[in-house]
């Protein structure tokens, strides 16, 4: 007899076709970031690294973790840091020297005044480009501190580490955000976010812009940040070339920083001793 042979019926064809998503490795952008955990960095090796493969001691704060403890500068950001300190209203130590006198020069500069590891100031950078603008969260995605020396990656810099400030960068996705924040002694702080799409897929705009006034215990001090911000990004289809990708960015900001600190250090008396050390009454001692 003859036995029947049966073909296993064929599968249908499937027409859809996975994306490949190919991410650039030198960038890492804030919004990749899943509520407070990072998974990458260029911090480590100056490439884009899976943050459980960086040999250094390396922390990120995330938008989310920003937002979530009001975070907006770098005294109020270093306080939940591991090994991490800052001098300023808000901040952990002094920071004014430790000899008879402070000094007070890192008073109004508190982005300079830090501290990692106990050892000195960490370098202060913003798209890792070594920078002496302070940090504010109105324009910043996301900061990355790596903790020890890293002159073998990024030059001649300081052996306590860097704190990089990640910039907003423009989207492809509409979005309007509009903050206001009142804070003790009359201290009030607006900013806006405001991102849009020219054309889609190839051309995008971003504006930022903050308004921060603030005022402490101590009359008259207060500190009146006033900056602008603005980014584009354009990727135009016309250079795409098979896997090779076009992409151009250009940022600009400008502002003003006024301010009066108030000291954190009781003044310092050199006339009460004229009166009270006996040294200064002895005739033997002219």
């Amino acid at each position: 007899f003859a036995a029947a042979q049966t073909n296993p019926a064929t599968p249908p064809a499937n027409n859809t076709q996975d994306e490949t998503l190919v991410l650039s490795p030198f960038v890492v952008e804030a919004n990749e970031d899943a509520s407070y955990e990072a998974k990458n960095t260029l911090a480590g090796t100056r490439i884009r690294t899976d943050l459980k493969d960086v040999g250094a001691a390396v922390s990120v704060f995330t938008t989310k973790f920003l937002e979530d403890t009001n975070s907006t500068n770098i005294e109020q950001l270093f306080v939940y840091g591991t090994a991490l300190e800052v001098n300023g209203q808000g901040g952990n130590y002094l920071g004014q020297g430790n000899g008879v006198f402070l000094t007070s020069t890192d008073i109004n500069q508190p982005s300079s005044s830090t501290r990692i590891r106990g050892l000195d100031n960490a370098d202060n950078t913003r798209n890792f480009f070594l920078s002496s603008i302070p940090l504010d969260s109105y324009n910043v995605g996301r900061v990355d501190v790596q903790r020890g020396p890293h002159s073998i990656l990024f030059g001649i810099g300081s052996p306590a580490g860097i704190y990089n400030s990640s910039l907003n960068t423009a989207r492809f996705k509409d979005h309007d955000v509009l903050k206001n924040t009142v804070g003790s002694f009359g201290s009030v702080r607006s900013s806006v976010d405001l991102n849009k799409v020219l054309v889609p897929k190839q051309l995008a705009i971003r504006i930022d812009g903050v308004d921060d006034d603030t005022k402490y215990r101590e009359d008259p001090a207060y500190k009146h940040s006033k900056r602008l911000y603005g980014t584009v990004k354009w990727d135009p289809a016309f250079l795409n070339r098979g896997s090779a990708h076009t992409s151009l960015t250009a940022n600009f900001e400008t502002g003003r920083i006024d301010g009066n600190s108030p000291r954190n250090s009781p003044p310092g008396d050199a006339i009460s001793a004229f009166f009270t050390d006996p040294a200064f009454n002895d005739p033997a001692n002219p």
